[in-house]
């Protein structure tokens, strides 16, 4: 049996598959041998494309047979690219795409983690505190310390979990609450831009037509808005206009992207215009996501002090309560 990876390969594997893939290729190995060599990517779904290779399929067919490890968001990238010649370039710069990602990504879980240790660690507690009675000692029940703990991280991660989902599937209530949230709204926003343009400014300089590049680049981004600006810019660019004269009516495009795609637009210089654009948004991606790495542990630390307070002046009014019992008897 074939083993085939059910997810796409992580960010950082994806790197190294990539950055591999550039350096034989530029080396001059054919696809087949570099599919051959030794890879972050499932051995034998690489065997098997390998064989589609040297048996002369075409490369849109291979890439489109390959297995769930390659990320549907890369395929027209490479499609592209290697109808023009142009794959050691592309993969290299999908190279260093990934490679941000998978760091981005280690920052936020590591920076998330202990504030949410903390907060677990609270939220175990308290419900064994609040049984603790100073006149008759611990009052343990197991069903009430369960549902103590519910209460407390049941909501959270329903919350979370709901969210996540809805955001996954695209609901429009979930982008709206996200874009609302400080910080993470700021980081969505330029990510999307990110993603936008690195997927337009790729696509164009792998060699695919304007249309299907602005196409394909609103697919990617994963913006209802942005897909919707794209299917008008490639009706205006089927008409025979340039799209750069109509980016303003599209009222979702900031004048930074505005002025700059026009003045790659009109010097030749598009493709390194957007590349230009993409490493500058992701770069304020970046900056919003720290930002939000700061703020929330902290809300969850405040949350922990809270359960905290809440504590030390349950035990000082029990104290005072079992003092003013004592001086009464």
């Amino acid at each position: 049996m074939v083993y085939e990876a059910k997810v796409p390969l992580s960010p950082d594997k994806l790197s190294v598959l990539y950055r591999q893939l550039a350096q034989q290729l530029a080396a001059g190995l054919t696809l087949a041998q570099a599919l051959r060599a030794p890879s972050p990517a499932p051995s034998g779904d690489a065997f098997r494309l390998a064989a589609m290779a040297e048996a002369g399929k075409p490369v849109s067919e291979i890439v489109g047979s390959a297995g769930s490890w390659l990320p549907p968001t890369d395929r027209p990238f490479l499609i592209a690219a290697a109808g023009s010649g142009r794959l050691p370039l592309v993969l290299a710069n999908l190279a260093d795409r990934h490679a941000q990602i998978g760091s981005t990504r280690r920052k936020v879980f590591f920076a998330s983690l202990y504030p949410l240790a903390v907060f677990h660690f609270g939220a175990l507690v308290l419900p064994f505190v609040r049984m603790i009675d100073f006149q008759r000692g611990l009052q343990w029940s197991a069903p009430g310390y369960v549902a103590g703990v519910a209460l407390i991280l049941l909501p959270v991660w329903g919350g979370a979990a709901l969210l996540w989902t809805l955001a996954r599937r695209g609901h429009p209530a979930a982008h709206a609450v996200l874009d609302l949230l400080p910080a993470i709204g700021g980081y969505r926003r330029n990510q999307v831009l990110a993603d936008f343009s690195f997927a337009l400014g790729i696509l164009l300089e792998a060699g695919a037509p304007i249309g299907r590049s602005w196409r394909e680049a609103g697919e990617i981004a994963r913006s209802p808005r942005l897909r919707r600006a794209a299917d008008k810019m490639t009706e205006y660019i089927e008409l025979g206009r340039a799209p750069g004269e109509r980016l303003a009516e599209a009222r979702v495009f900031p004048a930074e992207f505005i002025a700059r795609y026009r003045t790659g637009e009109t010097t030749g210089g598009l493709e390194a215009a957007l590349l230009g654009l993409a490493a500058d948004h992701q770069q304020r991606a970046n900056s919003r996501l720290t930002a939000a790495t700061v703020l929330y542990p902290a809300l969850l630390f405040s949350a922990v002090a809270a359960m905290v307070g809440y504590i030390v002046i349950g035990f000082v009014l029990n104290y005072v309560n079992t003092l003013n019992s004592l001086m009464a008897n």
